[in-house]
């Protein structure tokens, strides 16, 4: 009985090694019916096999094998195909077997696939050829019925008047049996699907390892202990263009190949690796191929110990990395390339994530940033609201505006704006930009470029368009009015001579007063072209070498006329004026003239003041008017008014012919046209200096008598003053550019300068360090102290402290007097270079006398 089990368990196991064999074969993959008749094949074999092991069982001689397992699974996976060759092979082995149950036993043999069939369409296999456990309970029954008609086919044949007790213990014992051989099967074709399984997928894996390892230029080497030299795979002798199988590739066919500066350190690895030192180890190498191509390798190993601690084998990967070096250096090119180009440019690139409106995250921001705003990379990272705080925040919302649409249409965008840099400084940027969505992020990138020149360029191309416009303007208004002074004074002449003659005349006394009214009348006209010739720049003109002062002096007494006493007159003049080439007529008409003006500004109640001062300019210097004045000697003579000041939109036009604010019939608007057209045709120009609320100052430039000028205004030069290093000046200044230009001058100089922006400012800096040798001082500046209170509260405590003065605008004629002494020196606005530095020499000089 023993070698019956043992006998069949074989026969068994060798069935599942042979449909493990079907399963795992890469050909047979995806065959299905090849594979189902296969099975066939092999149960119908195995059917015989254990026909050959069965034992005969009385009183039928029945045989009792272990059959029905093969049988059924035939017909289950093997489906009819597998049942019929199986059930085909059972049968004629049991015709071939012979005895008194053939019958019995042949149609067993065709039956019991069957059952394994009807199984399969009754419950179908979610997944091929693995057998479901449902399924093995429908199998036993099945099974188990199909002994019931045997047992009714031997109740009829028997010959025993009792064979039930006997045929049921014997049908019984088969079905036991059978079933033990349905489960006995079922498990070794469990294990034969289970180790196919993973058999194919291990297949399947390796395939696609080494695909991937083929596709992404990657190969294998194993380096046991003793060997030459490392094992190399397929992929390995690809990379390394090598044309031979894989195999162990010696070290004298290895090193070679390996580039000279990069052996020694592979070399070093290896050796640490098989010391045990690092037992995983990466690095990258160059590789010369056979054909002389270099590839970049990178190459990764670990090594294996043995149960003793020492390592047995190396194992490790290959990858060809030269596409991505290659990549790697056109790229960087490309870095290099763009990094020029940035740095070329006159801005910036940057990179915005817009993803969140509220909350954009600043990505890139080229270097010269620094250049532009003042601030650094690393401080916009920090601090990316740096950008809106600088912006011009009368521009911000519009341009916010247009970032939004550029995110919603996708389209480019260009934007001038200003700002205000971190030293203070005014630029202009352009901005051009576009927007676009990158793995779900909103970016906005942009060029800023730094287009303050060309801004600049421009409003002087726009200052010396309207020079011209304004010189045409000027010449057609001139000619025109020349011309018409000429013929009208023609006109004047002939009526003027005719009323003379008529009142020669013995006429009547009524008539004599209406010719004398026409001859007032066209003496007025005389006048009035007279004016007209004035502002064309053709009146006759009689100069003479004037004194100015005189002719101020001279001219306080008649404006006393003039004026109301509610009107205070003041004058400041320079002791040691230049002489003067000037008709003296059209002179005191335009003195009285702006004396006019200025009582009419003030509605007759306030201060007048009339300066002189001496001016060099040295550099061709462009007046109020945009008209050209030429380098040379100037006396300036100056009237100054307490009025509410001059507004943006009418300065524009006072100098225009027959302009006027005055209501009708108080003024021709011909006053300013005329001093202007007299102070050019004397070579000089006029300039005007207002502020809303505080006066306004109309400044008179004459040419210096050339005879007279030559000898009066001897410039004293920095090398008369005596040394001046160490000395030190303490300028307070509001106007930020014109506190620039005076620190250069003096620096240049020689000076150590000391900047303050208010006299607030500069009573502080004094008091923290009272060494200073000279306070430069404008007279009108924001804050507590002006420029005059400064100077009184510093000498209050420095009594000897020299003070420098300067002047230009309207509302300094209210402090003439207040905190000046007799000897301090007080310069005009625009201050030129060698007067200033003359001044501060001759100031600090004077203080130690």
């Amino acid at each position: 009985m023993f070698s019956f089990v043992l006998q069949s368990l074989t026969s068994l196991l060798l069935t599942g090694i042979l449909v493990y064999a079907v399963f795992a074969s890469e050909r047979l993959r995806s065959r299905k019916l090849v594979q189902q008749a296969l099975l066939g094949l092999i149960f119908g074999v195995t059917v015989v096999l254990l026909g050959m092991d069965a034992v005969l069982i009385d009183p039928f001689s029945a045989p009792f094998d272990a059959r029905s397992g093969p049988l059924i699974f035939a017909g289950y996976l093997g489906g009819p195909i597998g049942a019929v060759i199986a059930g085909t092979f059972g049968a004629l082995y049991r015709v071939f077997l012979g005895g008194p149950t053939t019958v019995v036993g042949v149609f067993m043999n065709l039956a019991i696939p069957v059952i394994g069939v009807a199984v399969g369409y009754l419950r179908p296999q979610r997944n091929w050829p693995a057998i479901e456990n449902s399924a093995i309970g429908y199998l036993i029954v099945g099974f188990s019925a199909l002994h019931l008609p045997a047992f009714l086919y031997f109740t009829n044949i028997s010959q025993s008047p009792t064979p039930y007790p006997t045929l049921v213990l014997t049908t019984m014992g088969f079905i036991a049996s059978g079933i033990l051989a349905i489960l006995v099967t079922w498990q070794i074709l469990k294990y034969a699907f289970h180790f196919a399984t993973q058999n194919n997928q291990s297949a399947d894996l390796t395939e696609k390892l080494n695909l991937a390892m083929q596709t992404s230029g990657m190969g294998m080497f194993d380096y046991k202990k003793g060997d030459p030299g490392p094992i190399f795979d397929a992929g390995l002798m690809a990379i390394y263009g090598f044309d031979r199988k894989p195999g162990i590739v010696p070290f004298s066919v290895w090193t070679p190949h390996v580039h000279p500066d990069d052996l020694a350190r592979i070399l070093k690895a290896m050796k640490q690796t098989w010391d045990g030192e690092k037992t995983q180890n990466r690095l990258d190498f160059r590789l010369l191929r056979p054909n002389g191509s270099y590839r970049h390798i990178r190459a990764v190993f670990v090594a294996q110990m043995d149960v003793d601690g020492t390592v047995k084998r190396v194992t490790g990967t290959n990858t060809d990395m030269t596409d991505i070096r290659e990549a790697e250096q056109r790229h960087q090119v490309s870095q290099d390339r763009l990094a020029v180009i940035v740095e070329k440019l006159p801005g910036v690139l940057l990179e915005m994530d817009a993803t969140a409106p509220d909350r954009p995250m600043l990505k890139y921001l080229s270097a010269k940033c620094q250049d532009i705003w003042g601030y650094s990379e690393e401080e916009f990272f920090a601090d990316p609201l740096l950008f809106v705080k600088m912006h011009d925040p009368d521009d911000i919302g519009d341009f916010l505006e247009h970032i939004s649409k550029c995110i919603e249409t996708g389209e480019p965008i260009f934007h001038r704006y200003m700002i205000t840099a971190r030293d203070g400084q005014t630029r202009w940027l352009d901005y051009h930009g576009s927007s676009s969505t990158e793995n779900g992020k909103v970016l906005v990138k942009a060029i800023v470029l730094d287009a303050t020149s060309e801004v600049e360029a421009q409003k002087l191309m726009e200052a010396e368009r309207e020079i011209s416009r304004r010189a045409q303007k000027h010449e057609s208004i001139g000619q025109l009015t020349g011309g018409v002074a000429h013929d009208f004074n023609n006109l004047l002449a002939v009526i003027l001579g005719n009323l003379e003659l008529l009142r020669d005349e013995d006429l009547p006394s009524n008539q004599t007063q209406m010719i004398d009214a026409a001859i007032t009348a066209s003496l007025r006209g005389a006048e009035l072209t007279k004016n007209m010739l004035a502002f064309a720049r053709k009146a006759p003109l009689t100069p003479v070498t004037l004194d100015l002062n005189n002719v101020v002096r001279e001219a306080k007494n008649w404006m006393a006329r003039a004026l109301p006493a509610s009107v205070v007159v003041e004058t400041s003049l320079l002791a040691g004026l230049w002489s003067i080439e000037a008709d003296r007529a059209s002179l005191e008409s335009a003195l009285l003239n702006l004396s006019l003006n200025a009582r009419d500004a003030m509605k007759g109640h306030g201060n007048l003041t009339i300066e002189t001062a001496n001016v060099r300019i040295d550099e061709a210097y462009i007046d109020a008017r945009q008209e050209e004045l030429i380098p040379g000697r100037y006396v300036m003579l100056a009237v100054s008014d307490t009025g509410p000041g001059i507004p943006d939109d009418t300065i524009g036009s006072i100098f225009e012919p027959f302009f006027t604010t005055k209501p009708p019939g108080l003024g021709s608007g011909l006053g300013l046209s005329m001093t202007v057209g007299f102070m050019r045709q004397s070579g000089g120009t006029v300039q005007v200096y207002t502020e809303i609320g505080e006066g306004t100052t109309f400044k008179l430039y004459f040419p210096a008598s050339v005879i007279d000028g030559e000898r009066l205004s001897t410039p004293i030069h920095a090398s008369k003053i005596g040394s001046i290093t160490g000395q030190r000046l303490l300028l307070a200044e509001d106007e930020d550019a014109v506190r620039e230009t005076l620190v250069t001058i003096l620096e240049r100089a020689g000076y150590q300068v000391t900047a303050t922006p208010s006299g607030d400012a500069a009573y502080a800096a004094f008091q923290a360090d009272p060494t200073f040798d000279l306070l430069l001082t404008d007279i009108v500046m924001p804050g507590k102290l002006q420029g005059t209170d400064l100077a009184t509260a510093l000498r209050e405590q420095w009594p000897k402290l020299p003070v420098l003065f300067m002047s230009g605008y309207a509302s300094e004629a209210t402090v003439h007097g207040n905190g000046l002494r007799t000897k301090d020196i007080r310069l005009m606005k625009p201050v030129q270079r060698t007067e200033l530095i003359a001044a501060v020499g001759k100031a600090i000089s004077d203080s130690k006398e």
